[in-house]
């Protein structure tokens, strides 16, 4: 324990085994949250058809037993997120729930219909969520803005300036949006002006992987190709600024795709079977911290997690 808080020891060890698929995973000071589909055993009829899997939401205290919160008719996506002690997942239309954003409080009870819509990248505000477009229309472009009261509908953004891959914001609430790659072979960053255009911040011709706000800067990690292998960078510059900086660079697979930080390092996750790094915030050598990590990985203030298969791990930092 630590300042009240439970700390894992520097080896990395399991900490839950799931019973079912694994979708997304996110943490607080004392527990860990889990998302994912359980699948039903195969009908011993042949002909009968495959019934859906069932969603679920697991509580996972770091020193205690495991809650379910909920199980059901739902089918979360990968990306669980934790916002003023709720739990939030969007789901698709394949779901038997409908597609959109959903929310359970932390203590359990009924899971919130926050919108009937939504795509893979999304913003929660107490008033207001943004949120990209549907798989199955995002080449339309543009983002949608949902006010949080009743009735409301979602109100579509921006949809002259491009494929919108993701959306996001900073602590004084302005949002920013990346534009997928465009006629002019470019990817592009831009903030919003609260209306129906933007200013554009940042401009690449490499493929971005993944974007973050990190305090005042951009993080991100982009590929592209050199001497036929994959090569991945990561990068950082002031969100209104010219420095750009290369924190880290990498040839051939696996590379990198995820980033996120806390206050002392840049943690680096990438594909199912890769490894989980990290680095110093100025730019240091890259660390090995686990031979396997993925697009799960999560922290809190001393532990790191991270998924394998239907365990997650954790270790200290």
């Amino acid at each position: 324990m630590r300042d009240g808080q439970a700390v894992a020891e520097q080896q990395p060890t399991a900490l839950y085994t799931a019973k079912f698929v694994i979708r997304g995973l996110t943490v607080d000071a004392n527990n860990l949250y889990v998302s994912g589909l359980r699948f039903p055993k195969p009908s011993k009829d042949p002909d009968a058809p495959e019934p859906p899997p069932k969603g679920v939401i697991m509580k996972v205290p770091l020193l205690g037993v495991p809650i379910e919160l909920a199980e059901g008719d739902f089918m979360p996506m990968t990306k669980l997120e934790l916002v003023d002690e709720r739990l939030y997942w969007h789901e698709r239309d394949d779901s038997p729930d409908g597609a959109g954003l959903r929310s359970i409080s932390i203590e359990g009870g009924g899971i919130d219909r926050v919108s009937s819509i939504a795509g893979d990248s999304w913003v929660i505000r107490p008033d207001v969520v943004y949120f990209t477009r549907p798989v199955d229309e995002i080449d339309e472009g543009g983002f949608y803005r949902l006010e949080r009261k009743p009735k409301a509908r979602p109100k579509l953004q921006v949809r002259r300036r491009g494929v919108v891959r993701s959306v996001l914001a900073d602590e004084q609430g302005h949002v920013y949006w990346l534009t997928r790659k465009r006629r002019d072979g470019t990817w592009a960053v831009f903030e919003w002006d609260g209306e129906r255009s933007g200013t554009e911040l940042l401009r690449s011709d490499e493929t971005f992987a993944s974007l973050m706000i990190d305090g005042d800067d951009f993080l991100w990690v982009t590929w592209a190709e050199d001497e036929g292998q994959p090569l991945h960078s990561l990068y950082r510059r002031p969100i209104h600024g010219e420095d750009t900086q290369v924190l880290a660079r990498k040839l051939g697979l696996p590379g990198f795709m995820e980033v996120f930080t806390d206050d002392d390092y840049i943690y680096l996750g990438t594909v199912r079977g890769g490894e989980l790094r990290r680095l110093t915030r100025d730019g240091g050598a890259i660390e090995v911290i686990a031979g396997s990590g993925d697009r799960m990985a999560v922290a809190n203030r001393f532990n790191l997690f991270w998924a394998e298969g239907q365990r997650v791990f954790w270790r200290g930092k």
